[in-house]
């Protein structure tokens, strides 16, 4: 029986749906009063230190005739000091933060369900609480500092002020439920390690999971996003990027072994090559599910631009046949990718 299956059975989805949505709301703001008092720590130290070092440009000259200068030169060292001291304190105390407001959510979700712990049911619905709680965070870094309409002209220096302050809280914050849920699924499948569900939901998950270490622009392309951190393109972004997406593929390679020639399985596995920057593996796939079924223009489209991009006219041809025959017009989109490889190859 399903997670759903049994709450319907035993309590309204709904009450569990507004309990859960409850629970978002509070860890929330538990998490945004968390993440502001660093913010505000910050601020207030650097407020302090601007108003310091302007004190001690404009009545330099009066200081230096004065004890007052040695003063004034100790107070800045002794602001810095303290600054960096509370530094290392709050940066040593925040983590711990974070996993308290993650504990306090799932030990709320949990207290709501009527099933019994270490159940299949009782991960399966612990994972999708986190999973809600996943998707209120999003783009929650945009939100944080909010004017009045009379400013509205402000409103997006403001909104990017807030991206830049808070955008690594809400990154960490979302990796720890991740990975409290990936723990969930894997805990669901030593249960029933060949459910077919279970290891699709666990890819699922590690694919979120390379996903949150994506540049936002190339994961949401049609949302706006005013400023981005150049931690995306860092080697330790890049590497956990990298091993969470792989091990999605074992996991869908998995679900090929149990369900061969399945399109789904294999359109997964295209995305992340194509992610990956395999377009060889990318190609495979797609081939695999021209097999399975007659393919959509989509993939014939994006197959067709593979082939062409790399050498393989011919294949690429028949493809374009296929969409010109059937009236598509992709394939004129298609056509003008001819010669791509070359072309490539020459201005690389």
């Amino acid at each position: 029986m399903t997670s759903d299956t049994y709450l319907a059975a035993n309590k309204p989805l709904s009450q569990f749906e507004e309990q859960i949505h409850h629970f978002c709301s509070e860890a929330l703001d538990d998490f945004k009063q968390v993440t502001r008092q660093y913010a505000l720590f910050h601020i207030t130290f650097f407020s302090i230190g601007i108003l310091e070092l302007s004190a001690f440009v404009l009545f330099f000259s009066f200081f230096t005739k004065t004890t007052l200068f040695a003063f004034s030169l100790a107070g800045v060292f002794l602001s810095l000091f303290t600054y960096f001291v509370l530094l290392f304190y709050f940066q040593a105390k925040k983590p711990q933060q974070l996993l308290d407001v993650r504990k306090a959510f799932i030990t709320a979700a949990q207290s709501s369900l009527p099933y019994p712990p270490n159940s299949a049911e009782f991960y399966q619905a612990t994972a999708t609480a986190l999973q809600k709680m996943l998707t209120t965070l999003h783009r929650q870094e945009y939100t944080y500092y909010a004017l009045p309409s009379s400013f509205e002209t402000l409103s997006p220096l403001m909104q990017k002020f807030s991206v830049w302050t808070h955008w690594k809280d809400l990154h960490q914050m979302k990796e720890l439920l991740l990975l409290t849920i990936i723990k969930l699924r894997i805990e669901l499948i030593k249960l029933h390690p060949t459910d077919l569900e279970s290891h699709a939901r666990l890819a699922d998950a590690y694919l979120a999971l390379s996903r949150l270490h994506m540049d936002p622009r190339k994961l949401h392309p049609h949302e706006e996003h005013l400023w981005v951190s150049p931690e995306y393109t860092s080697p330790a972004m890049l590497d956990k990027f990298q091993k969470a997406a792989l091990r999605a593929v074992e996991e869908y390679k998995i679900l090929d072994a149990y369900a061969p020639n399945d399109p789904w399985v294999h359109a997964q596995l295209a995305d992340i090559y194509r992610t990956l920057d395999l377009p060889l593996e990318e190609i495979k796939e797609y081939e695999a599910i021209l097999r399975a079924s007659s393919g959509t223009p989509e993939v014939l489209l994006r197959l067709g631009t593979l082939y062409f991009e790399h050498g393989y006219s011919a294949k690429a041809l028949r493809l374009y046949e296929v969409l010109r025959n059937s009236g598509d017009p992709k394939a004129e989109e298609l056509i003008t990718r001819y010669g791509s490889a070359l072309t490539d190859e020459y201005e690389g």
